[in-house]
């Protein structure tokens, strides 16, 4: 083939897509999991017949989340493959569908491939953009397919993300932890941090071209790794690629991307957690929507669960409900199977055996149910009781509620007394010990004297960088390193708030905590948003003048939370609130506006709650973040083994293919 292939987007194929009305309620409700199978579905059904699909490590995962082996099928795909790594057999039955990151090393292999095709023909569909270093790549490909002239089309499709829930996204980097290094203020980003930052912007970039939006860009003032992620964001949404971003004038306030640094609230990792997701990925780890149970109560064959809320019924009702409410609906799960079980006891007649075949999927379906959430009960049962976690999460509650009328005094002696406890694992009392140093960091003496009551303890000797971690925190998330109000310490309306609060009194003592996430998006939909420690992103302070007077006139009504380090599920259940709240809003509104013919609502109305996605680097449990806290010093491991793994799910929460 001469010249370079032509390529088509996705942006200019939307008017083609198959159910453009689903799409655009899609793209209305931010639901980036619906818009993801849109492209996925659409790139699989183009081409006619049997199909292989190749992948690359990312794309494989991307996949995995989302798309599963039945549905694979159902679109006539008979087998996947990795592109680095293929079977070295001829499928010349197959056409091929290639769906990959457009990196250097993809194009490598690529080449290789068209030098020698396996399959009939080629569709290739790259995750992102592709700018004029891409575009050389293609030159490449053509020169490469010039012989068999196998490749049909080149699409570009924005997929250069993963995306666990409708409302929350991951950009994974390859080394996460080098977020969390401390660094000299002012000190430039590393070559390695660079190419952190941009992984960063091609997966930002491609949120924004799925959802057809160009954000006004915030950051958190402070984090030189955020700032620098802001200008490169700007510079390529803004500038570089103005064109393509340009969607055109948003009929309410345009959108805005709030770019933050992990360490602006390092109290809602080190949390034990109570609701269903959070739980499981604290206690046991959730990784590609595959869960691996380790109690030996559970016998081997079924210590490997799908947690995947779009295949479970149950687990879509009671994803963000709590531990004791999930408790009594298994039961009553059991006791639906029981009753079922009953009535498939007895088969004797051709009528009852006609009834059982009919039946007897959704009873299969029922009983696999039962199981998996009995055994996922029966791991965090233990695990609690274990740990004694509800007594020692009543004291973190305590310490990460600003409405909490706590002294450090009080509090050092509860901590020291959860320290001495031969119940209390050591990662555990790291936790303790780092949320009282959080919360009463200017007690220096005091927060000293938990730190060595913490190594008398033996954990400096037996888990040296457990002990790190603890040391690490202030340097890492302290106040000075913050820009946002954790405590709610500064503000003299959040301090009455917390006050009201306290009063008040909670609904239950182990969901106290806020995460500070809630407060920042709400500052900013009602632009209380402190300017100075959130700067808006633009080329001129003519500029940043406008869009502060636009958002005084017309505040956000979506709002795109990225934070730097990674997030977490209790943070992604606080969204998922937040926009039930919005949806319930937006209802009221039109059933307003509906009874009120020709009215309009001034800039007096009652104050819009935004839609909000929350996206990050990484999905983290208490295990990953402090083993986060440690990367990068120079610390001996102890020959016994590391005690973080207690908890299972270090990592991302997001590794292994599952549905592929």
């Amino acid at each position: 083939m001469e010249g370079p292939y032509r390529v088509a987007s996705s942006r200019q194929a939307a008017a083609m897509l198959p159910h453009d009305r689903a799409r655009q309620e899609a793209l209305t409700n931010l639901d980036l999991l619906k818009i993801m199978r849109s492209y996925i579905k659409c790139m699989l059904e183009g081409p006619q017949g049997y199909k292989g699909l190749i992948l690359d490590k990312e794309t494989m995962r991307i996949c995995s989340n989302i798309y599963g082996r039945t549905e694979l099928a159902e679109q006539n795909v008979v087998h996947v493959e990795y592109i680095e790594k293929n079977d070295g057999r001829n499928h010349s039955e197959l056409t091929a569908v290639c769906f990959l990151r457009p990196t250097r090393e993809n194009i490598v292999f690529l080449k290789r491939e068209l030098k020698s095709p396996r399959y009939q023909r080629y569709h290739i569909h790259f995750t992102n953009l592709l700018n004029s270093v891409s575009t050389m790549f293609l030159q490449e490909l053509a020169e490469a397919d010039a012989t068999g002239e196998r490749v049909m089309e080149v699409q570009e499709d924005y997929a250069d993300f993963q995306v666990p829930d409708a409302h929350h996204f991951v950009i994974p980097v390859p080394r996460n932890e080098l977020f969390f290094a401390v660094r000299q203020p002012g000190a430039a980003p590393s070559a390695l941090e660079y190419e952190l930052i941009d992984r960063c912007v091609q997966g930002l970039s491609a949120v924004f071209l799925a959802l057809r939006r160009r954000p006004i860009i915030r950051y958190q003032r402070g984090s030189e790794l955020v700032a620098q992620l802001a200008k490169s964001l700007h510079l390529l949404t803004y500038k570089q690629e103005a064109a393509v971003f340009d969607f055109g004038a948003s009929r309410s306030g345009p959108p805005v991307v709030l770019l933050l640094d992990r360490r602006d609230d390092p109290v809602t990792p080190l949390l034990s957690q109570w609701s269903y997701q959070a739980m499981v990925h604290e206690l046991v780890g959730i990784h590609d929507n595959l869960v691996r149970l380790t109690s030996t109560k559970i016998p081997e064959q079924f210590r490997e669960i799908v947690f995947d809320a779009r295949q479970d019924e149950f687990l879509r009702r009671h994803l963000y409900r709590n531990f004791g409410e999930v408790g009594a609906s298994v039961k009553a799960l059991v006791e639906q199977f029981q009753s079922a079980s009953t009535k498939h006891s007895k088969v004797d007649s051709l009528e009852e055996m006609r009834r059982f075949v009919l039946e007897h999927q959704d009873f299969q379906r029922l009983q696999g149910n039962v199981s998996k959430h009995v055994n996922l009960m029966t791991q965090l049962s233990e695990l609690v009781t274990t740990r004694n976690l509800m007594e020692l999460s009543m004291a973190e509650q305590e310490l990460a509620n600003p409405a909490a009328n706590l002294t450090s005094a009080a509090s050092f002696d509860e901590i020291a007394q959860q320290l001495r406890a031969a119940t209390t694992l050591d990662v555990d009392k790291v936790r303790l010990v780092a949320l009282y140093a959080l919360r009463f960091e200017p007690d220096t003496p005091r927060v000293r004297q938990l730190l060595d009551a913490l190594a008398a303890t033996g954990v400096k000797d037996r888990e040296p960088r457990l002990y790190a971690a603890a040391e690490n925190i202030l340097r890492y998330g302290g106040a000075a390193r913050r820009a946002g109000d954790l405590y709610g310490s500064r503000n003299l309306l959040q301090k009455a708030r917390n006050v009201l609060k306290g009063l008040q009194g909670v609904d239950n003592v182990y969901t106290q905590h806020t995460p500070l996430l809630t407060e920042t998006v709400a500052a900013l939909s009602a632009d209380r948003l402190d300017p100075m420690a959130y700067p808006y992103m633009a080329a001129t302070g003519e500029e940043v003048a406008v869009m502060a007077a636009n958002a005084k006139r017309a505040p956000p009504r979506e709002v795109i939370v990225f934070m730097v380090g990674g997030t977490t599920y209790e943070e992604a259940k606080a969204v998922a609130e937040m926009n039930e709240r919005q949806a319930a809003a937006a209802a009221a509104a039109a059933g307003t506006t509906a009874s009120a013919i020709g009215g309009t609502a001034g800039p007096g109305a009652a104050s819009v709650t935004p839609r909000v996605l929350l996206g990050g680097t990484n999905i983290l449990n208490s295990a990953a973040f402090i083993s986060a806290l440690t990367a990068g010093l120079n610390i001996p491991t102890p020959a016994s083994g590391g005690g973080i793994g207690v908890l299972g799910g270090v990592g991302t929460g997001l590794t292994s293919a599952n549905a592929i």
